[in-house]
């Protein structure tokens, strides 16, 4: 068992009492239904949004390997009404558009809690997968985190000073690029190997051809979605 039960509230902090009794009542069943898992890569929390005037609960994913945060998924609770997908990382937003795996329920705070550790769950056996390809030097110019199972991006890379000469020009020509320049890394050709992280691989679909590797050797450079 984990040393803390996920989805704890700690009684003793001042946040505690700004949580209704309702929406303790929901943390308490959800921690019931959560309370035999235990994952070293994945950390809970609980809080509020200001904003949405709601509470978040949610896990926080990251790679051992490297000690990279990955993805932060969770829920709004209010009232009735839960709703979960994918969070912003700094601001625990759910995106204007949801994704397919996406959760959305009415009905008792018993059941709501039922409902939403189910579905973290289902999320908990999502395959990730770190996509990298190496330039000819064998060294890691472009790396993307993604859920296998649907080729979700998680996070990426790309550096610029290791890539293949021409193909960032290629890349924003085809339309595979975002904002001030953030390379998107599916335009790229299949990655040279794929690295496990977590998740049940079984229900992956792999590019083709690609090989899996235990040891992905170093990987750095700035992360983003």
């Amino acid at each position: 068992m984990p040393k803390q039960p996920w989805f704890a509230i700690d009684e003793s902090d001042d946040e505690y009492y700004e949580f209704t009794d309702h929406e303790r009542a929901f943390v308490a069943a959800l921690r019931e239904h959560t309370e035999q898992w235990a994952a070293d890569d994945v950390s809970s929390l609980v809080g509020r949004t200001d904003e949405w005037d709601s509470l978040v609960a949610y896990l926080s994913f990251r790679d051992p390997g490297a000690q990279v945060h990955l993805i932060d998924v969770g829920l709004h609770f209010t009232g009735d009404l839960v709703r979960g997908d994918r969070l912003h990382n700094q601001l625990y937003t759910l995106p204007d558009r949801p994704s397919d795996w996406a959760l959305e329920a009415r009905g008792t705070v018993e059941e709501l809690a039922e409902r939403s550790a189910d579905w973290f769950r289902t999320v908990l056996r999502k395959p990730v997968v770190l996509y990298v390809w190496l330039n000819e030097e064998r060294r890691a110019y472009a790396a993307r985190f993604a859920f296998a199972d649907d080729d979700e991006t998680i996070s990426q890379l790309y550096r610029r000073d290791l890539a293949p000469p021409g193909q960032e020009e290629q890349l924003i020509a085809a339309g595979h690029v975002r904002g001030r320049g953030w390379i998107q890394t599916a335009g790229l050709p299949a990655p040279t190997f794929y690295q496990h992280i977590r998740g049940e691989l079984h229900a992956a679909a792999l590019p083709p051809g690609v090989p899996a590797v235990a040891d992905r050797g170093p990987v750095s450079g700035v992360w983003y979605e």
